[in-house]
């Protein structure tokens, strides 16, 4: 018994197997459990020297208000005064000013990405690894919009990481305050109808964050609110925006009068933006208090038996079942009430419970999940676990050369120089289609270089995972990625799997003696009797270990 609830606690529960874990959880399955839930979260080492939210917004602030207009302003000059080599030169700049900052975004994605898959692949609390990706898809900002886009990686550390163990009240807070969600849903330029600033620009309110907070991030779609509530919500976040790290002869002409505070995620308030007067919101009038007015608002809506009866069945939904048990829910749903929003408590609940133990295999995992889970059982990491931080973009950095194909591109020097110190000689990156066309684009380094090595490995990883049907840090909207079977089960992505992991085998079959003992350490009592004769009849290793990664009972958890 204890064999099978170990099996089940590292693949349902955690990331799959990694090399001795089955035996480390059998002592005591649910303790292995629990004893993640009372872990102090801290940044993974993988993320050390990572830039911040702060960081990211001062750099786009530079490209976009200082460099981009000097540019501009040196093309006009070049055009006045009609010498060609200067309008050459100035064309040149700003082909560098785009080429340049497209690559590098691409590959600060990379590096992101690849660091956060190294934290999974090498975590000893792969639950409390699990919990992070669960409410970052939950709270997702997702790679698919500029300038969000380069805060997806801070988002999770500053604003999800920390508080997973934690109450779900300071989780939605720093969700709500940090500029990747801001920006992500528009909120950063929503000003109050009624405010000093509207009568100033003309601009007014946005509703987007007010509505994804209602229908995805707490009451749910059918939590009894309606258009007058994400309307009011809307009103009472007005001026929640992010700090303009502007130059300060631009200043009054931007913003508020002073110039804003380099607060945590980047996060401003203006109050000149914000809407004035009372506000009802799901029956309760909220006084004028500026900010505090907001934070009101989501305070109480963090503890609306509605929000609880949501999380806990997106929670049961995501560990046990497609179709948890009502009375689970609402078990967790009362957990969470009653201890203020406490999200370890309330995932408590469900880890004590009998039913997440009881059918085993009833999820089929994401695409990434299923990578993990097979990286892991392998004791595999991307560039041997040594992803380097991206450095902050520099245009200086960059300097014009000609490819193959006669395209103009950005050589990386010193910024994008982690993964590609060399020329690129890839495509030209498509600006419209996201990170997993210009992977290659903005990556692409001289062949037989350490770093070309690391480039291949991020990439061909990545590209598997998004063959599959999940193009990883790249949710399609706000609502994060779907969890039921269904959303997973296509042919086409099954195939994709299979063919993955048949490639995989064949690369790594040395690291695995015998296909029967992996069957053991990485699936326990959970693998079927048809699967264990299949893979003792195996005529290499290579077909052993194939028939393990592509069958069922290791897609599924």
């Amino acid at each position: 018994m204890a064999r099978r609830e170990a099996a089940i606690a590292v693949n349902r529960f955690g990331l799959g197997a990694a090399p001795g874990e089955l035996d480390l959880a059998a002592a005591n399955p649910k303790r292995w459990l629990l004893e993640q839930l009372d872990s102090r979260s801290t940044t993974p080492r993988q993320f050390s020297g990572f830039p911040s939210s702060v960081d990211h917004m001062k750099n786009y602030y530079a490209r976009y208000m200082t460099i981009g207009p000097e540019v501009r302003r040196r093309q006009a000059e070049a055009k006045r005064s009609g010498d060609q080599a200067a309008i050459d030169k100035s064309a040149a700049d700003g082909e560098r000013l785009l080429r340049g900052y497209v690559a590098w975004v691409n590959e600060m994605l990379g590096l992101e990405w690849a660091a956060r898959t190294n934290v999974a692949l090498t975590t000893q609390t792969p639950f409390h690894e699990r919990l992070v990706r669960f409410w970052s898809n939950h709270l997702v900002v997702p790679a698919i919009k500029q300038p969000s886009t380069i805060s997806v990686g801070t988002y999770e550390r500053e604003a999800i990481r920390p508080h997973v163990n934690g109450k779900f009240a300071d989780m939605l807070m720093a969700s709500a305050k940090h500029a990747g969600m801001l920006i992500f849903l528009d909120n950063n330029i929503s000003i109050g109808p009624n405010s000093p600033a509207a009568k100033r620009t003309g601009r007014g309110l946005n509703e987007n964050l007010g509505r994804e907070i209602l229908e995805l991030h707490t009451l749910g779609v059918e939590g009894g609110y309606d258009q007058d509530d994400v309307i009011a919500l809307a009103l009472g976040i007005t001026g929640w925006s992010t700090a303009h790290y502007l130059p300060s002869n631009l200043i009054r002409d931007k913003v508020s009068p002073s110039e804003a505070p380099n607060g945590p995620y980047a996060f401003a308030y203006y109050d000149d933006w914000h809407e004035p007067g009372p506000i009802k919101l799901m029956g309760k009038t909220y006084q004028p208090k500026g900010l505090a007015q907001g934070e009101e608002m989501l305070n109480d809506l963090v503890r609306h038996p509605n929000t609880a009866r949501y999380l806990a069945t997106k929670l049961a939904r995501h560990l046990v079942s497609d179709t948890p048990p009502q009375s689970l829910v609402e078990r967790m749903a009362a957990a969470y009430l009653a201890k203020d929003t406490d999200l370890a408590e309330m995932t408590r609940v469900l880890v004590e419970a009998p039913e997440p133990w009881d059918g085993a295999l009833a999820k089929l995992k994401q695409p990434e999940d299923y990578t993990v889970s097979t990286l892991r059982a392998l004791g595999l990491t991307l560039a041997s676990d040594r992803v380097p931080a991206p450095k902050l973009y520099e245009f200086d950095a960059y300097r014009p050369v000609r490819t193959m194909w006669g395209g103009s591109r950005a050589e990386p020097s010193v910024l994008v120089g982690p993964l590609a110190e060399s020329a690129m000689s890839a495509p030209e990156p498509d600006m419209d289609a996201g990170m997993d066309a210009t992977m290659e684009g903005g990556m692409q380094a001289r062949a037989g270089t350490p770093q070309a090595q690391a480039y291949r490995e991020v990439v061909a990883i990545y590209q598997s995972v998004a063959a599959m049907g999940q193009r990883p840090m790249g949710a399609p909207g706000p609502q994060g990625w779907y969890d039921r079977i269904s959303d997973w089960s296509g042919a086409d992505s099954i195939l994709k799997r299979i063919e993955w992991s048949v490639a995989l085998s064949a690369a790594h079959a040395d690291k695995v003696p015998d296909a029967r003992d992996f069957l053991d350490t990485t699936l326990g009592d959970l693998a079927g009797d048809d699967l264990r004769t299949e893979v003792s009849r195996a005529a290499t290793r290579e077909q052993g270990l194939s028939l393990v990664l592509a069958s069922t009972e290791f897609q599924r958890r």
